[in-house]
């Protein structure tokens, strides 16, 4: 998304997800599925394991910060 002629407007189109859920998987709040994935690697003809690396979803990051300050 680094690329300003990007939008999100263009995700929804390109992968059919609402933007809802583009805004979620771009502000890490969920994970993308195998189809995305693969349609991301399509669309900007990089290897999909290019997009399929581990990240950590906020509301995972949130938990882990609520159970450490409540232990």
């Amino acid at each position: 998304m680094e690329d300003p002629r990007l939008k999100e407007k263009d995700l929804t189109e390109i992968f059919g997800l609402s933007k809802g859920t583009i805004s979620k998987i771009l502000n890490y709040h969920k994970e993308m599925s195998k189809e995305t994935i693969r349609k991301l690697s399509q669309y900007f003809r990089l290897s999909q394991n290019v997009f399929n690396r581990p990240y950590n979803l906020v509301a995972v990051q949130e938990e882990k910060y609520h159970t450490k300050n409540n232990n």
